[in-house]
């Protein structure tokens, strides 16, 4: 018999319940399929992605920065790591150059990693004269490298720019100025040991704490010198050319309340005024296969390098405090 006429009800079993719309992703597929190339990704996360590509780079990079010291970073800083076409929040897309991506990171608006050197500083000088200042400057050197820290440099300018402004009012007698100078142990004028005097003083140490902290510091020389940040051309010059400085992600003080400490206090009140540079900038193509790998490796060298330098402020004695507010 003939099939009786009447409603058909259609069926929904092998319609998708979810669709994606998503614009101009050229640049994240082929930065997905470089990223393949490499062997940077796992395939297996192109699913977990859902076939998206951007949450397939986002997946990837979230596995290189835990297998590059993720656990460690976290301890004491708090930073984003994103992939971008502009070097900036604000900063316009360069259209003479289509394929430019950019790798950033930057520091939380809210909050900055903190290290007291003090009580560090004072157990190295016991063992020799110059090794307080020496370690200072190697630690600071080597994260500024990637992260910017906050010091008594830092300080000394601030404060020497509010006595400029007190000069000029009428009754600048009445300022207090912060004393940035009395904040400055005294082992910090030594001179710094060249580096085959601080490799044969190290073999010397018979403090194990302080051998730690020596060993630790030149670990995190060598990492973070383990490969050189790529120069801004004037073309991403001029597209951050009205950014403020990147923001610090290590407030270096000496003491807790101290004076650097108030100098930082004050200046962050305005460092959010004018968008901020990100910390690290590294430019790419992704359409080589080579530039993709130059920049994740170096980008797995400055997590290594933060890594080791949050590691280094947990062996410092006097620093339980990992983060304040900026």
């Amino acid at each position: 018999m003939a099939q009786g006429s009447g409603l058909v009800l259609p069926r929904l079993g092998t319609v998708p319940v979810m669709h994606r719309l998503v614009a101009d992703d050229r640049l994240a597929v082929i930065l997905a399929k470089a990223l393949l190339e490499v062997d940077i990704v796992i395939p297996g996360d192109w699913k977990r992605a859902e076939h998206d590509p951007t949450s397939f780079i986002r997946l990837t990079l979230e596995r290189w920065i835990r297998t590059h010291g993720g656990p460690a970073i976290r301890h004491r800083f708090l930073l984003s790591a994103v992939i971008s076409n502009s070097p900036s929040d604000w900063a316009e897309r360069d259209e003479t150059r289509p394929n430019q991506l950019f790798l950033i990171v930057e520091p939380s608006e809210a909050t900055c990693g903190c290290a007291t050197f003090g009580p560090t500083l004072q157990l190295l000088e016991n063992v020799h004269p110059q090794l307080p200042a020496t370690f200072f400057h190697v630690f600071v050197g080597a994260l500024n490298c990637w992260l910017r820290v906050y010091d008594y440099r830092d300080a000394e300018e601030r404060a020497e720019t509010l006595r400029e402004w007190a000069a000029q009012e009428p009754d600048a007698d009445q300022y207090e100025l912060p004393d940035v100078a009395g904040s400055i142990p005294p082992c910090m004028r030594q001179a710094v040991l060249e580096n085959s005097e601080l490799a044969q003083l190290k073999d010397r140490i018979n403090d194990l704490t302080a051998k730690k902290l020596v060993d630790a510091v030149f670990a995190l020389d060598g990492v973070s010198r383990g490969v050189q940040r790529p120069e801004l051309d004037d073309g991403v010059g001029e597209q951050l050319s009205d950014c403020n400085p990147p923001l610090p992600c290590l407030l270096a003080v000496f003491a807790d309340g101290d004076a650097i400490a108030g100098c930082f206090d004050e200046e962050a009140q305005g460092m959010m005024e004018v968008e901020p540079e990100p910390n690290i900038i590294i430019p790419f193509d992704p359409t080589d296969t080579a530039s993709v790998q130059r920049t994740f490796h170096m980008f797995g060298v400055a997590c290594q390098a933060i890594a080791a330098a949050s590691r280094l402020i947990d062996l410092m004695p006097g620093n339980d405090q990992w983060i304040i507010s900026r």
